[in-house]
């Protein structure tokens, strides 16, 4: 049986025609409302982009307000049309595969490794959007602590 093909205008492809090279030309929306346009590596990870973005904001107005790299994450629209929170910063940006090629840099709202937990189940899971996830998990886990004990 032959190889599948790849959609040739899928810009995620490897061999993909829009692609042509190994960078994709990424649009990144910060919180000060800042718009940053970028050429960033098809396969690179997240922190690897989030570095990428760091260092190219410092020149742009309003950087300092931002605070600390580590209290922020990418957001991003997937191919199933759901928002994602890019909380595992290990994935590659091909993996992710945005909708389209755009990042929005949110605040952290609230723990990280909850937060990895969650984005990881909702990965496992196939689920994109893992806010309800987290919030069932909440409150499950919030229910569960306030039982006395038998």
């Amino acid at each position: 049986m032959p190889p599948a093909m790849t959609n040739l205008m899928d810009l995620w492809a490897a061999h993909s025609q829009l692609s042509g090279e190994d960078l994709v030309n990424v649009d990144f929306l910060l919180p000060t409302g800042i718009y940053i346009q970028m050429d960033v590596p098809r396969e690179a990870t997240i922190q690897h982009i989030k570095l990428l973005l760091w260092k190219q904001a410092q020149s742009y107005p309003l950087f300092p307000s931002l605070g600390e790299m580590e209290g922020h994450m990418f957001e991003c629209v997937n191919q199933a049309a759901v928002h994602e929170e890019l909380e595992d910063e290990t994935r590659r940006l091909c993996d992710v595969r945005p909708f389209w090629p755009m990042l929005k840099l949110v605040t952290r709202n609230c723990g990280r490794a909850e937060r990895l937990l969650d984005s990881k189940i909702g990965v496992l899971i196939g689920k994109g959007d893992t806010y309800s996830l987290s919030l069932s998990l909440s409150l499950t886990l919030s229910h569960s602590n306030s039982r006395p004990p038998h």
